[in-house]
């Protein structure tokens, strides 16, 4: 289902439209909101247009604050771009969930850095049943919304009926465990169980992902419903009193800045030394990202360009970590026309410049990587065929499929992605060499969005086009199912090439379904082989290190390869 131009009077959609106009979302959540609320084509493309069009905020805005010396209590991000939705249950980027995570907390979170260990936040305990099929929480005492409303179970189960019913972003981290609210149930006034009505050994990471099972206050919310939405138009740019987390967000300029303030009736307490005050500064000059906090204006700054990471490092005030995370960078292949067929595909795959694009492109701040999957991620498999460049036999699986040289494919590239363009312009090369030429499209993030999850046929997409993913929580399955899928064509998922091979899909079933930990392996093993080595539906060319760039007076900085971009902002504070 598509929506057209003149149904932007509905206010989810008008308020996506709304929030384009910014200029700040990310590709991620653009499509995952458009895909959510059913839109595409034409409504699609001029949401995103209108986006490209807004005005690129200001490098330093008049109204964001700078950080006095004398006020070591705030701790100050510089961020090249925006947190752009509040509402846990539809927002799905990390710059949002950075900010989602000062007012709002879930039952469980993943504990440091590690990937498999979890501790209680809401829920001061939790176990499943003997074959996991149903999982039980225990709700902790004394908690409080940041309005003063108590926390008790069926606080929590309303919470999770409306992001169930709301349908949006992030739904399916839920909804691959529990698709009807009435199988979350309360048997008393602090326990709440989830019936998953099958074995999912997984269920304990999906409801510990930072992308959508915090749990919000539902009496807060409904009191700004509008046409029946649980307040979620609402929620995307406000959270008063509607979360129990450390921090108070109360300021928030869409595109330049947002505030926040401790909670002083967090439960947790503010023993110890903790920062008073938490700003977002939107600052999309990278050069001036880097003055803020060389100087000590920002604590914090988003990626920087290799040359500027370099320089950094030679900083003692500043440490650049460089961390493996679970993104995987691809130029997904369309299936039609010269690359219809696996050996076109492998072919492609050889001729892929791996260590020139690793030690060029990324400065050796990359690996390569074993397929689809990163090697952070549950259900990953190490004994993954991996390619090399090889161009003799990219140029025999070339012949072997039938395309002759001299044939001319296509590549989209978003213009603003430089380490994108530098990667084909590479691969450009290597192709010539075997006779087969590469037009090269660069168009803007809107046009690039729009036809990416666009509905047109294979036969009308270009052969190759750029992307990259990362899981919402540490679950391979979801990872592999929204680019893979059958099911996920078009505006439907991010299968942008349209790739269905029914082995795999089966496999992903069987994955999904999987009673235990061990044949969810083997199922996915199987998968991981047939998408690299078999029938691949991408070039799967880079794991890029997650580039944190820190002040080396704060401490409480760790980094979780699951919850990229997010900061446990409680737990952090300045030394002095």
């Amino acid at each position: 289902m598509t929506r057209s131009p003149e149904e932007f009077d509905s206010s989810p959609v008008r308020d996506l439209l709304r929030r384009a106009q910014t200029g700040a979302l990310s590709r991620r959540e653009i499509m995952q909101r458009a895909a959510a609320l059913g839109i595409g084509g034409a409504s699609l493309q001029a949401i995103l247009r209108a986006g490209q069009t807004a005005a690129a905020p200001a490098s330093a805005s008049p109204r964001t604050p700078r950080r006095a010396a004398a006020d070591p209590k705030t701790l100050t991000l510089a961020l090249d771009g925006t947190p752009s939705n509040l509402d846990p249950h539809s927002s799905y980027d990390y710059r949002s969930t950075m900010a989602i995570l000062g007012p709002y907390e879930g039952l469980i979170g993943l504990k440091g850095e590690a990937t498999d260990q979890y501790e209680g936040i809401l829920a001061e305990s939790w176990e499943p049943n003997v074959d996991k099929s149903a999982w039980t929480f225990h709700i902790r005492q004394g908690v409080t919304f940041q309005d003063g409303t108590p926390v008790d179970a069926e606080a929590v189960r309303a919470s999770y009926e409306r992001f169930l019913t709301l349908d949006l972003g992030p739904v399916n981290v839920l909804k691959r465990f529990v698709t009807d609210p009435k199988q979350i149930t309360t048997p008393d006034a602090m326990t709440v169980v989830f019936d998953c009505g099958s074995p999912q050994p997984l269920f304990e990471s999906g409801i510990a992902s930072t992308y959508g099972p915090e749990v919000v206050n539902v009496k807060a919310m409904k009191e700004h419903e509008d046409n029946g939405d649980w307040g979620n138009v609402w929620a995307q740019t406000n959270a008063e009193g509607t979360g129990t987390g450390a921090y108070k967000i109360v300021q928030f300029d869409n595109g330049q800045q947002l505030v926040m303030e401790r909670n002083e009736n967090y439960w947790r307490g503010w023993d110890g030394d903790h920062f008073d005050r938490i700003v977002f500064r939107v600052v999309t000059e990278e050069q001036t990202r880097r003055q803020l906090i060389e100087q000590g204006d920002a604590d914090i700054v988003d990626d920087l360009t290799p040359e500027n990471r370099k320089a950094l490092a030679q900083n003692p005030d500043v440490t650049v970590h460089k961390d493996l995370s679970t993104q995987v960078e691809y130029f997904t292949m369309t299936v039609a026309g010269p690359l219809k067929s696996p050996e076109a595909r492998q072919a492609m795959c050889w001729a892929w410049p791996y260590q020139e694009v690793i030690q060029g492109v990324y400065a050796g701040d990359a690996k390569e990587p074993h397929g689809p999957v990163a090697e952070t991620i549950r259900g990953y498999d190490p004994n993954t065929f991996q390619y090399t460049t090889d161009l003799d036999k990219a140029k025999a699986l070339l012949a072997q499929a039938g395309v002759a040289e001299g044939t001319k494919l296509t590549c989209t590239v978003e213009s603003g992605i430089e380490f994108e363009k530098s990667a084909i312009q590479l691969f450009q090369a290597n192709l010539q060499k075997i006779g087969i030429a590469l037009d090269i499209q660069l168009i803007d993030l809107g046009a690039f969005t729009s036809l990416f999850y666009g509905d047109s046929p294979a036969e009308e997409r270009p052969n190759l086009m750029a992307w990259g993913w990362w899981p919402d929580y540490n679950d391979a399955w979801n990872h592999l199912y929204p680019q893979v899928s059958c099911s996920g064509w078009g505006s439907k998922g991010s299968n942008g090439g349209f790739y269905c091979n029914q082995q795999v899909e089966g496999l992903l079933q069987q994955a999904h379904d999987a009673a235990d930990l061990d044949t969810y392996q083997k199922v996915l093993s199987q998968a991981q082989q047939i998408l690299s080595r078999d029938d691949p539906p991408a070039i799967y060319y880079a794991e890029p290190l997650w580039i944190t760039i820190i002040r080396n007076d704060i401490n409480g900085f760790f980094f979780n390869p699951i919850n990229i971009g997010t900061y446990n902002f409680w737990a952090m504070s300045r030394k002095v």
